[in-house]
């Protein structure tokens, strides 16, 4: 999260930025959440890559991809935040439902890689 966390601050207080500067919102609150809600999803696809990873172990030793689990798992995510893009609602609401359900996926992904890592993680042959 460490290497993620500048770009994402910096796309998160950009967008905040451009918002002020179109005119803005009548809620300030909006600003905050803006910010908050980029470093958010910049920390779940963080996670989400390193626990996809761990309790499925896609690959190889030759590095090659051998988990049709993880392909399906990579697409199911990415295909629910395209539909997620395309949903309107205030800014407030989507930024507030993006930053509980990233806090409460850390939490999870954490409990299920320390519970089921050790079983998991192996090289594929």
């Amino acid at each position: 999260m460490k290497i993620n966390a500048v770009p994402a601050g910096v796309i998160g207080v950009g967008l905040a930025l451009i918002l002020f500067a179109t005119g803005g919102t009548d809620n300030p609150l909006n600003y905050a959440v803006l910010v908050v809600s980029i470093l958010c999803m910049s920390l779940f696809f963080s996670i989400h890559y390193l626990t996809i990873y761990y309790l499925l172990q896609p690959y190889n030793a030759g590095t090659e991809l051998k988990s049709g689990t993880y392909s399906l798992v990579l697409s199911a995510t990415y295909l629910a935040c395209f539909f997620m893009m395309q949903l309107r609602m205030p800014t407030l609401v989507f930024g507030m439902m993006t930053i509980v359900f990233c806090v409460l996926y850390s939490v999870v992904a954490c409990v299920l890689v320390y519970r089921f890592a050790p079983k998991t993680f192996r090289i594929r042959t």
